[in-house]
């Protein structure tokens, strides 16, 4: 499918805005709660998946590993994580959310919650309810053309 110019140009400058003014707008609502982005999405893969092992979990949300062990280590320092043995190999051990990660979480999730209801009050619930399974259509697509090109890339080196 070819996409007009002025479509595709729209979407460039859109994202594009529409990124600073997200990470602007929750810098300044949620600043003082404290959860930025890497420790919701952290926070969020381990109640949903844990327990996990690092290498897992710096998979799933795309981390290189040394990243993930730095980020998980300052989530340590704070009590909201815990490490766990594997019961498959003792050497290895799992991370697991601890019960006040998951006060921090629920406690984020309800600051998010009463931000976006602020933020789209005067949206319709079909406006929200559309705009949320194009953000989650958008969000497939470029896992989809990444997973092509990590593909490719791994082809090119063989």
């Amino acid at each position: 499918m070819t996409i007009d110019n002025n479509a595709l140009q729209l979407l460039q400058q859109e994202m594009a805005i529409f990124i600073r003014r997200a990470e602007a707008a929750r810098i300044a609502y949620m600043s003082e709660h404290d959860c930025d982005r890497s420790t919701y999405l952290l926070l969020q893969h381990l109640k949903k998946n844990g327990p996990v092992g690092m290498k897992a979990m710096s998979t799933s949300l795309q981390l290189d590993i040394s990243t993930a062990s730095r980020q998980i280590a300052a989530l340590e320092a704070k009590g909201f994580v815990e490490r766990t043995s594997n019961p498959k190999d003792a050497r290895a051990s799992l991370l697991q959310l601890s019960e006040s990660g998951s006060s921090f979480l629920l406690r984020a999730k309800e600051i998010r919650h009463q931000f976006f209801t602020h933020l789209l009050e005067d949206w319709s619930q079909e406006e929200c309810e559309q705009f949320g399974q194009l953000l989650q259509k958008f969000n497939h697509t470029v896992e989809s053309f990444r997973q092509r090109n990590i593909s490719l890339l791994k082809e090119n080196e063989e």
